[in-house]
């Protein structure tokens, strides 16, 4: 493995745990971070949306949205159905989208993305009803705590080398 790739792998882990904590969260860093570091080689692929700006500022109005949905009762399981092919398929999105940027084969970042958030989404979930049990706290606060997990994981996922 090339050691510039492990960066891009770990991009795509990180988005990926990120997609299976909030479905959206993953694809509106990927997009933020391509709009802010455009490719040629991503720009010539059908991925090439996810870089242009109004796309980046759509995931985001998304992902805002979905913290605050998330604490709503009634809100489904991330790990019904629904929810968990959402998650996969966004996850995917999130790594090709990274592994594309890099000139690298979009289906390989697709497939770690999308592994990365169904392992993460059902981890979370357990971890989540867990603690809430555990500390005897309302859901909404331990979700109001994954929240900040999920944007530093990835805030860090996506930051530059120095």
């Amino acid at each position: 493995m090339k050691k510039a790739m492990i960066p891009t792998i770990c991009r795509a882990i990180g988005l990926g745990i990120v997609t299976g904590m909030r479905g959206a969260m993953g694809p509106a860093f990927a997009s933020y971070f391509v709009s802010r570091q455009p490719s040629e080689k991503l720009r010539k692929s059908p991925l090439g949306f996810m870089q242009k700006n109004v796309t980046s500022r759509y995931l985001q109005t998304m992902a805002a949205g979905e913290l605050v949905i998330d604490k709503a009762p009634g809100t489904p399981n991330r790990i019904a159905a629904t929810g968990i092919t959402g998650r996969a398929l966004s996850g995917a999105l999130a790594g090709a989208t990274i592994y594309q940027a890099r000139g690298e084969k979009a289906w390989k970042g697709a497939l770690i993305g999308g592994v990365a958030a169904v392992a993460a989404a059902y981890a979370f979930f357990y971890l989540r009803k867990a603690t809430g049990r555990k500390l005897h706290v309302r859901d909404a606060a331990v979700g109001g705590l994954e929240d900040a997990v999920a944007v530093g994981i990835a805030a860090l996922s996506i930051r530059r080398k120095r």
